[in-house]
């Protein structure tokens, strides 16, 4: 008998098991497949963004992360030098995590990026990540995931998609149904090619090897403070260093050279010359890498989609490569709820690439953007550390253009400031588009972007009182018993929500605020619409 499952998701990484951890949560059956036989051990990502944060909150894993990796009681510091045991050209240094715990209303004093989140960027490797979602995703009845399993072929037809697996153990073959197929398959994923979707954009920016090491004694070995990232300049050990606990595990990314093969390379040799002295190091791993700008031209095809990697291929610098994969999912995944339930529209799983495919052209051109600023002072040797006033004069202007660099740690812009402009299930309310700028969010209930957090009392934000459905927020006392009753009819699920607060009411800038299951807003009015019906219909895409 062939195996029966509502959505089959190829590709068991972080994106791979977010969409099963919020499938699961929405207690929508799926199953994992991951040809691997574990996680990668390997850290990769560094920065759980603020937005990715926001959804792990509604699973309840997000205290956990925030103690994974950098602890919560840490200042986040960030220095560029020309090396370890050179000079320091520039230095960021933002207030820890547990400082934000104690924010909880909008004073003028506090800076006003913490406002913007409950959460700034979480560091925490990787590994750590998809430890919590591989926890979480075998508590949920509905979840289920497998690993040596390989998809080697697959045939969809008008009502689901047959997929071939192979058991990377014993060779043993099986046949699983779906009614949809999501590919989390990595840069290379084999869905994609078997699409046939190419990519478009930039590729082969640069070559890395990422180096995962132990060094008890790293800290004392420098003059520096403890930071969360290094960027050595100095050509000779161009790349950025990640420190992923309290100052004895790192990952360095050594960029190569066209020369350089990774795996000739001496990976302790490489450490202690950027350091500049021997210490005691233990490497866990060591792999390659190559960063690209790289987007999928088609996220779709019938009932097999792309998402993460699979859809766009990054490069690290900024943080956004995991996070804009996490937002994919988030968007499909209520769709596929959606329809599977038989209340989404005949156009729904159409906005999945009309919303996602912009940002990921976005996303991936300001990660370049972050790449080529950081590669395009990577270019200096000793003169970096020349005494004397010539020296100075050129470190002081290398400190202004470092300056405009801080937009790689401090990018909410990108991670929060994303919209879905022109959207076919979002409706206008006819207000200007705000600047999209990469490293300023400007916090607003407009159709079409992310609702804006804002503590409503201590602990309680208001992204806390959406649910798994559609949610109405209310801000004045309207009758919507109508709206109610037409949702009812489409079977379309909708919270009512009232909301006292006079600063929420006033940022919202709305009596009425209707919020989608990916917690985006779909439509904002001070009164409610004469054809009620053609709003829900847009929302849960009946038009085109």
């Amino acid at each position: 008998m062939i195996k029966e499952i509502p959505v089959l998701i190829i590709g068991g990484g972080s994106v791979g098991l977010s969409l099963s951890a919020e499938l699961g949560w929405r207690d929508v059956d799926n199953l994992v497949v991951e040809q691997n036989e574990r996680l990668n051990p390997h850290p990769r990502a560094n920065a759980v963004a603020n937005r990715t944060m926001e959804y792990y909150r509604r699973w309840g894993i997000d205290q956990g992360l925030t103690e994974a990796g950098v602890p919560p009681d840490h200042p986040a510091d960030y220095y560029w030098v020309s090396s370890l045991h050179g000079r320091e050209l520039h230095h960021v240094s933002l207030p820890p995590f547990k400082k934000m715990r104690e924010v909880h209303k909008n004073d003028p004093k506090i800076r006003e990026e913490h406002t913007w989140s409950p959460y700034l960027k979480t560091i925490t490797g990787q590994n750590e990540v998809e430890k919590h979602l591989l926890s979480y995703v075998h508590s949920r009845p509905s979840s289920e995931l497998l690993f040596n399993k390989k998809l080697i072929g697959f045939h969809q037809d008008a009502d689901g998609v047959d997929c071939d697996l192979e058991c990377k153990t014993t060779g043993a073959r099986e046949t699983i149904r779906c009614r949809f197929l999501v590919a989390c398959d990595g840069g290379r994923s084999f869905v994609r090619q078997q699409m046939g979707v190419g990519l478009s954009g930039r590729s082969n920016l640069a070559r890395f090897v990422s180096i995962y090491f132990s060094a008890p004694n790293f800290k004392n070995c420098h003059k520096f403070g403890q930071a969360n990232i290094f960027f050595p300049l100095h050509r000779d050990y161009a790349g950025f260093i990640l420190n992923w606990d309290g100052g004895t595990t790192f990952t360095y990314h050594l960029m190569l050279s066209d020369q350089q093969q990774w795996d000739r390379m001496d990976p302790i040799q490489a450490i202690e010359r950027v350091l500049g002295s021997h210490t005691e190091i233990e490497v866990m791993s060591a792999q390659p890498w190559t960063a690209h700008a790289l987007v999928a031209d088609q996220y779709r095809d019938g009932r097999v989609f792309l998402a993460g990697d699979a859809a766009h291929l990054f490069s690290p610098t900024g943080g956004f490569g995991m996070n804009t994969g996490v937002s994919d999912i988030i968007n499909l995944a209520w769709k596929l709820e959606a329809v599977l339930e038989g209340w989404g529209g005949e156009y729904l799983l159409d906005s999945y690439f009309s919303e996602r495919h912009a940002i990921g052209v976005r996303n991936t051109r300001e990660a370049a953007d972050c790449f080529d600023c950081l590669n395009d002072v990577m270019v200096y040797g000793d003169e970096l550390d020349e005494e004397g006033p010539k020296g100075d004069r050129f470190r002081e202007e290398l400190g202004r253009v470092l300056k405009d660099q801080e937009k790689l740690i401090s990018s909410s812009g990108t991670l929060l400031g994303y919209r879905y402009e022109g959207s076919p299930i979002v409706v206008s309310d006819g207000t200007p588009e705000p600047k999209d700028d990469p490293r300023k969010y400007a916090p607003v209930a407009r159709p079409g972007h992310r609702a804006p957090h804002i503590w409503l009392e201590e602990g309680v934000s208001i992204l806390d009182k959406l649910g798994k459905g559609f949610t109405l927020f209310k801000f004045t006392a309207i009758d919507t018993h109508l709206l109610e009753e037409s949702a009812e009819c489409v079977g379309l699920p909708l919270e009512v929500v009232s909301i006292t607060n006079t600063a929420a009411a006033d940022l919202y800038d709305a009596n009425l605020v209707l919020v989608r299951p990916d917690l985006m807003i779909a439509w904002r009015s001070d009164n409610l619409p004469d054809q009620l019906p053609d709003l829900l219909n847009q929302v849960r895409g009946a038009y085109q």
